[in-house]
């Protein structure tokens, strides 16, 4: 009978005794592959779950109210233009361009039109909407591959 040392140091097969190793690099890819699935549905969430959480809307009126009528332009200052104005004026420089872009285009637009017309990447432009989505400033729904993303109702009405 052979002891164990000679069974540990000998060599198992034609090609020594790495033919028997398990596959480790399998394992370690498929667990990293896991890892980062979880990762990605924990970062960025599918756009109909989110809601918004701390609207710009009340913030939007009392700056309304704390304009003087020498800010106004004409009588027709308390319309859609002076709340998307305020609206524009407490947004992050990346918000702005997309509801800029969203006005542009009439109210709503595709989130992929968005991010080419802009020449954001797919996931800059998911988050930028995100954050829109939680500040209440527009508003998305699911649109075959992409979304659909349009200005929040308030800001429509003025």
């Amino acid at each position: 009978m052979r002891s164990l040392a000679y069974w540990i140091v000998s060599q198992r097969g034609p090609m020594g005794p790495h033919t028997y190793e398990p596959y480790y690099p399998i394992g370690l890819l498929l667990l990293i592959a896991v890892i980062g699935f979880a990762a990605v549905l924990l970062f960025f969430p599918s756009l109909e779950r989110v809601k918004p959480d701390r609207s710009l809307r009340p913030e939007v009126k009392r700056r309304e109210e704390e304009r003087t009528p020498e800010e106004t332009w004409d009588t027709g200052a308390r319309s859609r233009g002076q709340a998307l104005e305020v609206v524009l004026r407490l947004l992050e420089p990346n918000e702005k361009k997309v509801v800029e872009a969203i006005v542009a285009a009439g109210g709503d637009m595709l989130q992929k039109d968005i991010s080419y017309e802009l020449g954001f990447s797919r996931v800059k432009t998911h988050r930028v909407i995100v954050k829109l989505l939680r500040r209440g400033v527009v508003t998305a729904e699911k649109h075959y591959n992409t979304n659909r993303v349009e200005l929040a109702d308030w800001i429509k009405e003025g």
